[in-house]
């Protein structure tokens, strides 16, 4: 008898043993853990429950939050998603992972509404109910809104993005923010939580949700990740990487001349593009390009308002930055920055003549400084944007930006703080200064004023010119700054054409003047190059040295 208890003791242990070694791996493990632990509902309900294997947009969405969580020991990531990913089934499991195994763990789930609230709730209930029973939590607290474990003081609770003051006065560790899009009190509640939010190793913060326009917070957070102004990773998965997206293309089936162009940019075969054609027929090309986006600029659709052709700014694609730089005023040099105000995407060569167009702004944090520089062949070759440079200084800055591109014909808007710039240039005895004409539009005989000047007939001018340049695929576009403001520049009720409220134009009025530099006085610019010892002084005799 004390044999047999003796055995059964050290089976019991032996398999606590196993447990806990299991729980160990776990732990580190979120994949494994829901491959193992996590049962859900298919979308086909009748299958009954699932082990939870991570699809194709799962994997890419883990392991991009795992690489930030391993550099910087928390996480921060915004996910642009399509419909029916399963990301927020992801997203609401990682937070039950990571409050399972970390004590004293507050986590927040918030919805935009009540129904996918509930939705996320009971899938949590779902995962606990159906763990096998070694592993399944005992509950200190568990309601409608919230769920606590017994054996490490944490939990989760649930709220609905319904009211301003959602959320407000929490502290949580870990946050999961589905459908951020759709949240009608986006900004209000975003930065009630945002306050909460610590800073410490471990903590998360998963903002998740397809398109909803642009203007929004989550639009607004999804620009800033991807030009590196806040902390959050960007995290987009195209609808094509999902294997199920997909329906056997009859034997009749021909593509158009636009799917043509998707198959040679995505290599999508002829199943994926009758499944495509499906969506389309059920709500139309631009329902389908914001639900199930092929590029994060085609997610975010701008309604009718958009003064240049989405279609046509859509398949323009961003090019590798050769380089940035940010201009040293004491040693008048640019130098290699990380994410510096200057991206040059063509560097000069000894033939090439170019101009520059140049928005000016004061400089205080808000507008932007903008140049652009392009060639005779109408592609941009270089691009600054900074809005804390001061008028004056952003002088120096084109000074030595137009004569590494063989002194540019220098193009600088003369309106307001342009005029300091103007003076600087002239101080500094810029030999390529342009000179307006009487009707840019229209003459080529040169006026005696300096620089551009916009004007309310002027500046519908060039608006128009640029708009049409890019309908006929005249210019070349590489940058992601400049495709993005173009995409966010509207005209309103009274035909006047600005940037999307809580957006800039900068850039896009500095191409709209290099183009129309180059459109008019095409014939005057210079290939004269500047030696080094002009361009960098006492400094060493190397390209690289100065740009």
């Amino acid at each position: 008898m004390d044999t047999k208890i003796s055995n059964a003791q050290r089976l019991e242990a032996l398999r606590e043993l196993k447990r806990r070694e299991k729980e160990k791996e776990y732990s580190s493990d979120f994949e494994t853990f829901a491959r193992d632990q996590i049962l859900i509902l298919p979308k086909d309900s009748r299958e009954g429950f699932k082990p939870f294997v991570f699809n194709e947009a799962q994997h890419i969405v883990n392991d991009a939050i795992e690489a930030q969580l391993k550099e910087t020991g928390k996480v921060r990531a915004i996910i642009l998603k399509a419909r029916q990913m399963g990301l927020s089934t992801y997203s609401a499991s990682r937070v039950f992972w990571k409050s399972y195994f970390n004590k004293y763990n507050k986590s927040v789930v918030m919805a935009h509404d009540s129904a996918t609230s509930d939705a996320l709730f009971t899938m949590s209930r779902n995962i606990i109910a159906n763990m096998p029973e070694q592993f399944r939590p005992e509950l200190k607290k568990s309601n409608a809104k919230e769920i606590m474990f017994e054996h490490n003081d944490s939990g989760y609770r649930l709220y609905t993005a319904g009211s301003p003051e959602a959320g407000r006065g929490i502290t949580p560790t870990i946050a999961h923010l589905s459908e951020v899009a759709f949240w009608l009190h986006d900004e209000k509640i975003l930065a009630g939580l945002f306050q909460g939010i610590s800073q410490a190793d471990g903590t998360e913060v998963i903002l998740e949700s397809t398109a909803n326009g642009v203007g929004n917070s989550f639009h607004r957070l999804w620009k800033g990740a991807i030009d590196g102004s806040n902390e959050y990773i960007p995290i987009f998965v195209p609808w094509f990487l999902m294997s199920e997206y997909r329906r056997k293309a009859p034997s009749s089936f021909e593509r158009t001349d636009e799917e043509e162009v998707l198959v040679t940019r995505f290599k999508l075969d002829d199943d994926q593009l009758y499944w495509r054609r499906l969506k389309i027929a059920e709500g139309g090309l631009d329902k389908f390009k914001q639900e199930y986006p092929a590029t994060p600029e085609e997610a975010f659709i701008v309604s009718g308002s958009s003064v240049f052709n989405i279609e046509k700014l859509s398949a323009l694609i961003p090019q590798p930055i050769l380089a940035q730089r940010e201009f040293n005023f004491e040693s008048q040099m640019m130098e290699d920055v990380r994410n510096g105000s200057i991206e040059i995407f063509k560097y000069p060569t000894f033939e090439d003549a170019f101009a520059i167009g140049a928005d000016v702004s004061l400089g205080v944090g808000k507008d932007h400084s903008a140049a652009i520089v392009i060639n005779k062949n109408k592609e941009v070759c270089a691009v600054y944007r900074n809005n804390h440079i001061d008028p004056s200084r952003f002088g120096d800055l084109l000074f030595y930006l137009g004569r590494y591109y063989n002194n540019a014909l220098l193009a600088v808007e003369s309106n307001s703080m342009g005029i300091a710039t103007l003076n600087r240039l002239t101080q500094m005895g810029y030999v390529n200064m342009y000179y307006q004409t009487k009707m840019a539009n229209v003459s080529k005989e040169e006026g005696s004023r300096i620089g551009w000047r916009t004007t309310t007939s002027s500046k519908p001018a060039v608006i128009g010119f640029l708009k049409n340049a890019i309908e006929q695929e005249e210019i070349w576009i590489p940058s992601r700054i400049v495709i993005g403001e173009l995409m966010n520049y509207i005209a309103d009720d009274s035909g006047r054409t600005n940037a999307i409220v809580g957006h800039n134009d900068d850039t896009v009025i500095a191409l709209a003047i290099a183009l129309e530099v180059i459109r008019t006085h095409g014939d005057r610019l210079t290939t004269n190059n500047v030696p080094f010892t002009q361009k960098i002084g006492n400094f060493q005799q190397s390209e690289t040295t100065w740009i």
